[in-house]
């Protein structure tokens, strides 16, 4: 059994503990959101100690050199000391510059960083709301192309954030932003590769900026992106895609609607992970992204694995929505 060092505590683990759960037991108010090691909404700072290394997956080598980790999926072997500094050192400014209503659920929120902010379409950034609150929300902007960062934001029943993004943040109020993360994004080198991408609500945020990104690159390969939805009235930015699908012949879209109505320009009834294979075709050499509920993505992997494809080349960024 091992302990961590805290604000001058020492505080026992249990076989198995996180370094997060140890401290929320302890009364501890530590940012967390997914506890599932993927947000990093609850970055922390080892001063002292060696981190495993499953604590800093995903983490850029910048922050894994200034000894950053994961507390949600930190089981230190060994004693580890950690700073009681907040991670606001990694959160910086940007303005709300659009703030409109996709659908009756979901909002789309336009930010102007005001400082250099760089990322990939398709990753994911921390928002917060205070000091210890914070959600993550994939990006449908593209970097060099946009001057703004993108969010589509779906209003959660008693959700903190979403509630306060859909009901009290407004055009020109500042926000605080925390660097990009996500394994979900356009690799060049190879072109002539057809792109498979799909997800399910939200999922489609990230999924449309890969796919601006890889026709902004020039990817010459076939490009499919298949959303799905439980009813029709879901759909949101149907008619921005089928825009990009009219301008582009190698781009292909298609929504899978549970309950759906048929006769409308690319709606089909068709279940998303049949779909999915219908559209595809051999799957050997095909690149796809998922994006998503956590339990989608996982039948979708192991159905797209079934298939023919290799999940070397499968990428996906679970959606992970916290209820509160």
């Amino acid at each position: 059994m091992s302990h961590i060092i805290f604000d001058d505590n020492r505080i026992e683990l249990n076989e198995g503990q996180t370094v997060l759960s140890a401290l929320l037991d302890h009364g501890y108010e530590i940012p967390n959101s997914c506890r599932a090691g993927a947000c990093q909404t609850c970055l922390m700072k080892a001063v002292e100690g060696e981190i495993p290394a499953e604590a800093q997956t995903g983490l850029k080598d910048t922050l894994k050199a200034q000894g950053y980790f994961m507390a949600c999926s930190c089981k230190p072997d060994s004693p580890l000391h950690i700073s009681t500094n907040t991670n606001e050192s990694l959160q910086s400014p940007a303005i709300v510059v659009e703030h409109e209503m996709l659908n009756k659920d979901i909002l789309c929120i336009r930010l102007k960083p005001q400082e250099n902010f760089e990322y990939k379409a398709g990753q994911f950034i921390t928002v917060w709301k205070d000091a210890k609150v914070g959600r993550s929300y994939s990006l449908a902007s593209v970097y060099e192309s946009d001057d703004f960062l993108e969010l589509h934001i779906r209003r959660i029943p008693d959700g903190i954030v979403s509630n306060w993004l859909h009901d009290e943040v407004k055009t020109g109020d500042t926000l605080k932003i925390q660097a990009a993360s996500g394994n979900c994004f356009y690799i060049s080198g190879t072109p002539e590769q057809k792109i498979l991408l799909a997800g399910t609500g939200t999922g489609l945020a990230p999924l449309i900026g890969i796919a601006r990104d890889a026709l902004k690159q020039k990817h010459s390969g076939d490009i499919h992106l298949v959303h799905g939805t439980r009813h029709v009235d879901d759909l949101y930015m149907h008619q921005t895609l089928l825009d990009m699908k009219e301008k582009n012949n190698q781009f292909n879209y298609l929504a899978s609607v549970l309950q759906g109505d048929e006769s409308q320009s690319s709606v089909s009834s068709v279940a998303i992970e049949e779909q999915l294979i219908d559209v595809a075709g051999d799957l050997k050499d095909c690149k796809i992204y998922l994006c998503g509920d956590p339990e989608m993505i996982n039948n979708l992997k192991r159905k797209l694995f079934m298939a023919g494809a290799s999940m070397n080349n499968i990428h996906s960024d679970s959606f992970i929505a916290s209820n509160t």
